[in-house]
């Protein structure tokens, strides 16, 4: 079977750039993924809001008689939204057992607080 190596090097780059992608930066500083929240915290300083919510993750559980149940356990997970300045998108930062797991960009900062 022949291989394209040119595709597969623009899909490993393109991977690559998607991982990279997701960062903030902060006072010269750069977030990312994996950042321990207390890391975060030390580059940026206070979020401009806070939030939680528990996420519901289910487990199996194995019964006595062999079976298994799934029930659901409640994972807190806590958002921090940052305005990294006019121009820029506010950036929610979604952190669970105090490490930062994802990014997400909302809409563009119009005017500077």
């Amino acid at each position: 079977m022949k291989v394209n190596h040119s595709l597969t090097v623009f899909g490993a780059m393109l991977l690559s750039f998607s991982a990279h992608s997701e960062s903030l930066r902060c006072k010269g500083d750069i977030v990312e993924v994996g950042d321990a929240k207390v890391d975060v915290y030390r580059k940026c300083g206070e979020p401009a809001f806070k939030d939680s919510f528990c996420e519901q993750i289910p487990v199996k559980i194995k019964q006595l008689n062999g079976t298994y149940r799934i029930v659901e356990q409640c994972h807190n997970v806590d958002v921090w939204t940052y305005n990294p300045g006019k121009g820029q998108f506010w950036t929610n930062l979604y952190f669970s057992e105090g490490k930062l797991r994802e990014m997400r960009y909302g809409d563009r900062v119009e005017t500077q607080e």
